[in-house]
């Protein structure tokens, strides 16, 4: 398997959210991220809601780090349950790639992973 990411994608420390400004507002949980796109975990249930969205937010409740309107492609969505087989909630997890972050985007996202990771997968 060939590596294809451009970027070195690092763990995200709980608690880090994206934030989806629908009606009503939704949340995933972010697993990882990298200067070019994050995955994050959400409910089967906010599917409708996330795939109309076109911007995200991040948001990081320990020191209230938020960075708003990052634009967004889908790259990948599957059920993701997380070794729940007998679970009633289903989850998915989803990766996207950001598109036209303005410099201010991609200095708060640098700050973000400097900050707010774990280490690199």
């Amino acid at each position: 398997l060939v590596e294809r990411r451009k970027y070195r994608r690092f763990k995200v420390k709980p608690p880090a959210f994206v934030v989806f400004n629908t009606q009503p507002t939704k949340l995933g949980e972010i697993i990882d991220i990298s200067m070019n796109g994050l995955a994050f975990r959400y409910m089967i249930d906010s599917e409708e809601l996330v795939n109309q969205a076109r911007e995200m937010d991040i948001l990081f409740g320990d020191d209230d780090f938020y960075l708003d309107k990052l634009s967004f492609q889908t790259v990948s969505d599957r059920v993701a349950n997380n070794g729940l087989p007998f679970s009633t909630m289903v989850m998915h997890r989803r990766g996207v790639r950001f598109a036209e972050l303005t410099d201010n985007q991609q200095a708060q996202l640098e700050y973000f992973i400097e900050h707010n990771t774990s280490g690199e997968i």
